[in-house]
């Protein structure tokens, strides 16, 4: 029966019309759009082969809340216009905004599967199309509506957008104006590259297809096919340029490096000239198996080569991390690209040993801000997407895909920075729990073997996610094609994760991993490498819509998907379960021990790849690191922002008042609680440490410093918990990027500390996102920018190594800049530090706000300082002088470690009441934090203090934590620290912080204050 098209359009009743505030105030502030009135509307279109007048009925049945929605079909009526005209609209405009050709459909795919839970459409072909409509009173033209629509409400890279002017509506032709999204896509058969021919050709091919191969390679991949006296198919090409791109062979990190110091500036720490084959082996993983050995640490269960990293923190289940960045994708669809950032680093630890069990996420944001560049009269490139229209899209995506997975997200940060306005930062990471023994197998180990069955379970293939692992390895710039965007689908992924725990319980599949970068070719090309050989069969995939060319469904990387070993003997139990689950599962293929990854379409060979040259062969880069202060100054000079004069608060050096003030507003700093209160921290009921803390009469809005997972509720011992914490400095960058490496890993180290973190216990993660640091024509600082990657892998293997913690998994993002024609923003190099560890006893876990009146103060750690950081006071204060003159100074960090060992020793034997690190805006930030959302003050007396007074309060130096003891415990504790501490004052039952020197005040504030300073950017009504 030939197919029709019905389109049902979803209105609210009347009183719950959603009135479009939000929009129209977007508009006007962020692009001087003037919108009168706004409505949206949601529809769908459903292509079936039944056409029945019931189908309204069910439709409304399937679709609307009879309370509070109706539905408007070809079938039914409704006077729209005075339907609008109650709501102010006189001569409305409409925007239709329909996914294109080939992106994911989530909202589609669930009304679609509600529909064929009605019997009469059970076994009936449908489709579903879902899409927004928004009324619009605005004098704005056709044209303008269209370019506005793609500005704030669509994305060009995936919607169709139609404007109908308000003679067309009254028509209602956009109900005979479907586009046939997902209809036959014209087939592409396989290809041969001919790899002879001139080389200059072949590199056109190189960038026209997103290859991201360097000469070099494509040189290697063409010898490499003359020796074996033939040309390669595309789809072979395709798989090879996955497998070596940036993104997963991380070649940069495995290159031969010359570093040479020519010229060292003063404020950088000299480490002379040296030559280190592999940042990687030498200083990540190089360091931490020297940690093992000189520690004869036991509780390393698997590092580096799994999706995850694992852990022994508990005597029932083993932990593992990772974290994950997806800066390229959320910068061209915010929302998609944080969404499927969040849900990869999930499938990350669904696919780490025999498959672990999600518990928590974390996530961090590198952003810029709209107002920033307003407030200095600078304008934004118009290929850029408003940064404020970035930071709503990625919060939102990953909210949506921790919550909907049922996963809390327990720690996180927001960080500011223009030079984030050309690609954001994403950090996404998640922590699993897996039984030690299951089955009385170990459940760290993939058991693969030859003869066993591959299985591709989960969501269906298409072109969303096409060359996403090559695109990731590039520049951002604007001939960038769609399919690299990803939509990301939490429900489905959910059922997948479900599905896989109960099937592991069951023993049902001997390995597993997630189709990430690279789909097919990445997942299947490395479980092939414990077998030596696989054969795939890529006819049986299942996909999306018809037309796919052979090689699009190897490299897609469509989301939702893993890939299982299955034996032979369990094959009709997992496919059964998987029913049962709703889970859609086939088999695609079949590991070997042939030595090569085989790939057949219809019975016809389309690849033959040689899994040695596949993931042996490619040759180390040889790059040159090149530090000289006459580069360094040149790279300054030719920064984008190089002539803007940043407008500053006029603030005198003795109104220390108005300096905290204006730090607790400052961007970096100031409170974020109406973002991350969207994040479900509770889900799991686990969750001992949240985001928030405070006293229950106050509220909860003071800022903690890691979050806490007690291990119970997921299997784990009675008492046991883990932390997690990051740490990152990016503003250290410009200065030293070795100092930046040292105070982003203090600082999770330091965060970990405050919750009661076990010092001997902590593993760390690293994630660097960087500028392109290859040496180029375009890029004329490269040597720069690499020695500065350099002489942070160096600062992270020296700190690591004295700290005594082990880094068990991590990720580099290079190629991190926006380029286009003459313009290149590059964001700051930035090190992520993600440290997790064990919190021996529940009793130990330490919040950061104060306990009690009468409670002592004490800062603990280096507070006499060389060099005056205090870096985000230089950025608002008129006064405050860039640091030209600095020398560096020198973070003793043996005995900081010592420090930090004395302080856990404090808390488990209840000496500490509370715990708060020092960081962003020094130390006078961090005591006003304390007395948030508490009913207690502070009095602070600094006699004793000979620093400078500036220097003391705002310095923000790395190695210190403020802390509040009872007074019975004062010779207790001071005799367990030693003399690494300064006393400060207590805790006093008014709410206000006075701090005095000499018997003068210095500083006085009110809580109140502090606080209404904090949540300045919360908006009103969003917190109770």
């Amino acid at each position: 029966m030939k197919k029709n098209n019905h389109r049902f359009e979803i209105y609210p009743i009347l009183h719950n019309l959603n009135s479009g505030k939000n929009q129209i105030q977007w508009y006007s502030r962020y692009c001087n759009i003037k919108i009168n009135q706004l409505v949206k509307i949601n529809y769908c279109v459903v292509e079936a082969d039944y056409n029945t007048p019931e189908l309204h009925n069910i439709a409304s049945e399937v679709l609307t809340d009879s309370v509070t929605e109706f539905l408007v079909s070809t079938n039914s009526h409704l006077n729209l216009a005075s339907y609008l005209a109650d709501f102010g609209f006189k001569n409305p405009a409409l925007i239709d905004i329909s996914f294109k050709t080939g992106v994911t459909d989530n909202a589609g795919q669930a009304m679609c599967e509600a529909f064929k839970l009605i019997p009469e459409l059970n076994n009936k072909d449908i489709k579903v199309h879902s899409g927004q409509m928004y009324f619009i009173e605005s004098d704005l033209t056709t044209d303008q509506l269209e370019t506005m629509a793609y500005a704030g409400l669509a994305n060009d890279l995936l919607h169709n957008v139609v404007v109908y002017p308000a003679s067309e509506i009254s028509a209602g032709l956009r109900f005979n104006n479907f586009k046939n999204q997902t209809g036959e896509i014209k087939r592409q058969p396989v290809k041969t590259i001919d790899i002879q021919q001139d080389f200059n050709e072949l590199m056109k091919l190189n960038v026209k297809n997103c290859w991201a191969l360097s000469e070099t390679e494509v040189k290697q991949i063409q010898k490499h096919y003359v020796k074996l006296g033939r040309n390669p198919t595309d789809v072979e090409i395709e798989v090879i340029a996955q497998s070596w791109s940036e993104h997963c062979k991380h070649k940069i990190f495995a290159a031969n490096i010359d570093y040479i110091e020519k010229a060292v500036p003063a404020h950088m720490k000299s480490l002379g000239s040296f030559k280190v084959e592999s940042l990687f082996k030498t200083y990540i993983r190089g360091g931490t198996l020297k940690i093992q050995k000189d520690r004869k640490i036991d509780w390393l269960v698997s590092i580096f080569h799994d999706n995850a990293g694992i852990v022994r923190f508990d005597s029932q289940v083993d932990v593992c991390i990772k974290v994950e960045t997806h800066n390229s994708p959320s910068a061209l669809d915010p929302y998609g690209g944080a969404l499927t950032g969040i849900l990869g680093v999930n499938r990350d630890i669904l696919g780490c040993g025999q498959g672990a069990r999600p518990i928590a996420n974390t996530n961090v944001f590198c952003l810029a801000e709209d107002e920033d560049f307003k407030k200095d009269h600078i304008q934004i490139h118009p290929k850029l997407k408003n940064p404020d229209r970035i930071a709503e899209g990625v919060h939102l995506g990953v909210q949506d895909g921790g919550n909907k997975s049922g996963v809390p997200t327990v720690n996180g940060a927001f960080v500011y920075d223009r030079n984030y306005v050309g690609k954001p930062l994403v950090y996404c990471g998640t922590i699993g729990v897996l039984p030690q023994i299951e089955n009385q197998l170990s459940t760290a180990e993939k058991r693969q073997q030859v003869g066993d069955y591959i299985v591709m379970s989960g969501g269906r293939i298409g072109k969303d996610g096409i060359h996403g692992a090559t695109f990731s390895s590039m520049e951002l710039n604007e001939s960038v094609p769609a399919s690299v965007v990803q939509i990301g689908d939490p429900i489905t992924q959910k059922r997948v994760s479900d599905f896989l725990i109960e099937a592991r319980e069951k023993n049902l599949f001997s390995s597993v991993t997630d189709n990430g970068a690279g789909g097919l070719s990445s997942s299947i090309g490395e479980m092939a490498q414990k077998t030596n050989g696989a054969i795939v069969y890529l006819e049986r995939a299942p996909v999306k819509y018809p037309g796919l060319a052979p090689y699009e469904l190897m490299i897609s990387e469509s989301q939702e998907r893993m890939t299982f070993a299955v034996t032979k003997e369990k094959i009709e139990q997992f496919l059964n379960l998987s029913k049962l689950r709703g889970v859609e599962s086939t088999i695609v293929g079949e590991f070997t021990d042939s030595g090569d990854l085989q790939v057949l379409y219809k019975d016809k060979t389309v690849a033959e790849i040689n899994l040695h040259f596949l993931h042996e062969s490619l040759e180390p880069m040889q790059l040159t690191a090149v530090i000289d202060e006459k580069l360094i100054e040149e790279s300054k000079n030719k920064h984008w922002l190089k002539n803007v004069t940043n407008i500053k608060i006029q603030i005198k050096k003795n109104q220390f008042d108005q300096m905290l003030l204006e730090l607790l507003k400052s961007a970096n700093i100031r409170s974020h609680e109406h973002l991350v209160r969207k994040y479900d921290h509770e889900v799991k009921a686990a969750t001992l440490v949240k985001p928030f803390t405070g006293h229950k009469e106050v509220g909860f809005h003071g800022p903690t410093d890691a979050g806490v997972i007690w291990l119970k509720p997921h299997g784990g011992s009675d008492v046991a918990a883990i932390s997690v914490a990051c740490g990152l400095a990016p503003k250290m960058s410009s200065y030293d990027a070795y100092t930046m490496s040292i105070w982003a890993i203090d600082e999770a180290v330091r965060n970990a500390i405050c919750v009661g973190t076990n010092p001997d216990q902590i593993v760390l993660v690293d994630n660097y996102c960087w500028p392109d640091p290859i040496s180029s024509e375009k890029n004329f600082d490269g040597d720069y920018k690499l020695a500065q990657l350099v002489r942070a892998s160096k600062a992270l293997y020296d700190i690591s190594l004295v700290y005594g913690m082990p880094f068990i998994s991590g990720k580099d993002s290079m190629k991190n800049d926006f380029v286009f024609d003459q313009l290149k923003i590059s964001v700051n190099p930035t090190l992520l530090i993600t440290a997790m560890g064990k919190v021996d006893h529940i009793r130990h876990v330490t919040t950061s706000d104060l306990k009690n009146e009468n409670d002592l103060v004490y800062v603990i750690g280096p507070c006499y300082f060389d060099n005056d950081s205090y870096l985000h006071l230089n950025e608002i204060c008129s006064w405050a002088e860039t640091q030209t003159d600095l020398k560096y100074a020198d973070f003793n960090m043996q005995k900081q470690i010592q420090i930090y060992k004395k302080i856990h020793m404090a808390i488990t034997k209840g000496f500490i009441a509370s715990a708060h690190d020092v960081s962003e805006g020094g130390l006078a930030v961090s005591l006003a934090e304390k007395m948030m959302s508490t009913e207690l003050g502070l009095k602070i007396n600094l006699d004793s203090v000979s620093n400078d007074m500036i220097q003391f309060l705002f310095n923000e130096g790395p190695g210190r934590i403020v802390v509040s003891i009872k007074p019975n415990h004062k010779d207790d504790f001071e005799k367990t620290i030693g003399h690494d501490f300064i006393y400060l004052g207590e805790a006093t039952k008014g709410a206000v912080l006075c701090i005095k020197q000499k018997s003068e005040i210095i500083l006085s504030l009110k809580a109140m204050d502090l606080l209404k300073a904090y949540k300045n950017k919360v908006p009103s009504g969003v917190l109770v």
